[in-house]
C-alpha cells in the first residue's frame, strides 16, 4: 500500500504545472462589472477619478503569493487598474483620489492536497485625497477561496493559483461594494 501512495504522489508531482509556466494572472483578478451593482458610487467625488497608488505584499504574503500563484505587484495594480476603469472610477487626469492596496496575509495549506485547496487574502486598501495624502478611507478585508477537483486529473498548482486568483478578485470585489457605499 505504502508503495501504491508514493507511485501515486509521483504521478500527480508530475501531472503539476510547472513554476513560471505561462498561466494569464491579471485578467483572472479583474472584477467583472455586476449588473447588480449600484450604477454610481453613493460618493459623487469618487467619480472626480481615482488612480492606483501603491501596491504592497507585506511579510509571508510577499512569499507565498509569488510561490503560488507567481502573481506580482504590477499584476495586482494592473488588475486594479482594469477594474475601476471599467466602473469609469479610473482618473484619466488630475486625480482626486489615490487608493493604495497592502496585502499583509496570505493562507495557503501547509502541505497541499492533490484534490482540493484553500487560499485567503487579507488586504488592507486605504483611500487618499491626492492633493493632500490625507486619508479619506480605509477597509481591511480577508476573503479565500477553494478549489476541488470534480473531473479529470488533479493539478494542484492551477488549483492553487486559481484560488489564489479567485480569493483577491473576490477581496477586490468586497472592497468596491464598501467603497461604493462610503
Amino acid at each position: 500500500m505504502r508503495h501504491v501512495v508514493l507511485l501515486l504522489a509521483i504521478m500527480l508531482a508530475a501531472c503539476q504545472t510547472p513554476p513560471g509556466a505561462v498561466h494569464p494572472r491579471m485578467p483572472q483578478m479583474v472584477v467583472p462589472v455586476d449588473p447588480q451593482e449600484p450604477p454610481q458610487p453613493r460618493d459623487a467625488t469618487l467619480r472626480q477619478g481615482i488612480e492606483v497608488g501603491e501596491i504592497t505584499l507585506q511579510g509571508s504574503a510577499a512569499g507565498q503569493i509569488a510561490g503560488v500563484g507567481a502573481i506580482s505587484r504590477t499584476d495586482l495594480r494592473e488588475a486594479l487598474i482594469n477594474t475601476l476603469a471599467s466602473r469609469g472610477l479610473l482618473a484619466a487626469s488630475r486625480p482626486a483620489y489615490r487608493l493604495d492596496m497592502a496585502i499583509s496575509g496570505a493562507r495557503t495549506p501547509a502541505i497541499p492536497g492533490p484534490f482540493e485547496t484553500e487560499i485567503g487574502i487579507t488586504a488592507a486598501y486605504v483611500l487618499r485625497d491626492a492633493g493632500t495624502g490625507a486619508e479619506v478611507w480605509r477597509a481591511d478585508i480577508d476573503t479565500s477561496a477553494e478549489r476541488k477537483v470534480t473531473a479529470g486529473l488533479p493539478e494542484p498548482v492551477l488549483m492553487e493559483r486559481d484560488a489564489l486568483e479567485q480569493a483577491i478578485r473576490d477581496n477586490i470585489a468586497r472592497m468596491l461594494e464598501l467603497l461604493y457605499r462610503r
